[in-house]
């Protein structure tokens, strides 16, 4: 009967033999097309070159694609991260998802798996690694080793090196108990906003850095700070008075500073845009005319650009914004996200949340909500519920 022949990315029996001054280890590896070839590793005694053999037929599976469970995990890690990057590539996949990945991978995940296989990766050790992440750090630190544990032993899964996901056995990740609470939503009152325009508008420093008008587009649109950076004249439609958000500003290790398109399908919409926010665009579009000596109907580019013109910086603005809460004591709460909550909250309580959602580019309504800042009661459902009065009945 004919010897079987060897499965596709696996070698066969190991011989080692002395070869001169050395010893050589030798096995026959069948590559991806299915032709069987020896490899080879020379070592001066026969365990070493053995061994030797082992880890360069590792490698020959590794960069083959092809995995078992003796395959470090951290090898599968690298795999499965070259994937991902593919998929960014190919514009499947975002590129700070890579971003984040990469990191925690590197500082979170990898140093407590670098001397495991991935077939060692099993249930009651995948959850004594995530739980270790949260005591040490945070849930949220542990969410998202979860999700890269997952991905790995997915990857290996479709390769055939273990059979299920061990990860979804773990336990889920909880925010520990007596941990750091989350600080409430916090909101501005009308009265809140308008001192801070006023604030804005007497510091040189921040008029010099176009806070006072970031500031109110915030103010008007609820828009992130990404979709505020990534706004171009050619966007806006005065005589309709809309905005188009086309997209995100995002920095990549990969691609560097650009305008991504958004992770979902409302990243890309038309915004209505209030009366007094038009006026205050036409006024700097006029100036920025004036400035090139063209027609206000002809400026193009960034409407919020940095001092060169060219796209500004999410990290920078941010640092600014920091500085301008400092020199006026404001607190640590108060950043460019809280207009996006301001407006949430005004939008919610006059009309529909599908409207502030809407507005905001969320994909649920329920997301809207956690936007949505309480200081003091509204008076609207008092108002309301004055039709429960009975006293003009009994009279």
């Amino acid at each position: 009967m004919a010897r079987p022949s060897l499965p596709v990315g696996t070698y066969g029996k190991i011989s080692s033999r002395r070869n001169g001054s050395s010893y050589m280890a030798s096995a026959n590896y069948r590559d991806l097309d299915g032709a069987v070839r020896k490899v080879r590793a020379w070592a001066e005694t026969k365990t070493k070159a053995e061994n030797k053999l082992r880890e360069r037929l590792r490698d020959r599976q590794a960069r083959q694609g092809h995995i078992t469970a003796d395959t470090k995990v951290v090898t599968v890690g690298e795999l499965w991260l070259n994937e991902f990057r593919a998929e960014v590539d190919l514009g499947n996949r975002s590129g700070s998802s890579l971003d984040t990945y990469e990191n925690r991978w590197m500082t979170h995940v990898k140093p407590r798996v670098i001397g495991l296989s991935i077939g060692e990766l099993h249930a009651g050790r995948i959850d004594t690694i995530l739980q270790d992440i949260n005591r040490k750090l945070s849930a949220s630190s542990a969410k998202t080793a979860r999700t890269i544990l997952s991905s790995i032993c997915g990857y290996a899964v479709r390769h055939e090196a273990i059979k299920i996901n061990p990860v979804r056995d773990a336990r889920p990740v909880e925010n520990r108990k007596g941990g750091k609470k989350r600080k409430p939503t916090r909101a501005l009152e009308v009265n809140e906003a308008l001192e801070i325009f006023r604030l804005a508008d007497n510091d040189e420093v921040a008029v010099r850095q176009d806070l006072p008008d970031i500031m109110r587009f915030y103010a008007g649109t609820g828009e992130r700070t990404g979709e505020a950076i990534a706004i171009r004249w050619e966007h806006i439609d005065f005589d309709k008075k809309i905005a188009r958000m086309e997209g995100n500003f995002v920095r990549t290790k990969a691609d560097g500073a650009h305008v991504s398109d958004g992770k979902t399908e409302n990243a890309q919409r038309d915004i209505a845009l209030t009366d007094w926010l038009v006026t205050l665009l036409l006024d700097r579009r006029a100036r920025v005319a004036a400035l090139q000596g063209i027609r206000p109907e002809d400026v193009t580019g960034w409407v919020f650009p940095n001092s060169k013109g060219g796209l500004r910086e999410a990290n920078n603005l941010r640092r600014d914004w920091r500085a301008f809460r400092d020199r006026h004591h404001l607190g640590d709460w108060f950043t460019p996200r809280t207009f996006r909550r301001t407006v949430a909250t005004i939008v919610t309580d006059a009309l529909p949340a599908r409207y502030a959602s809407d507005l905001l580019g969320h994909s649920q309504v329920a997301q809207t909500y956690t936007y949505v800042g309480r200081k003091a009661p509204s008076r609207r459902p008092a108002e309301v519920l004055r039709v429960l009065d009975g006293r003009q009945k009994r009279q």
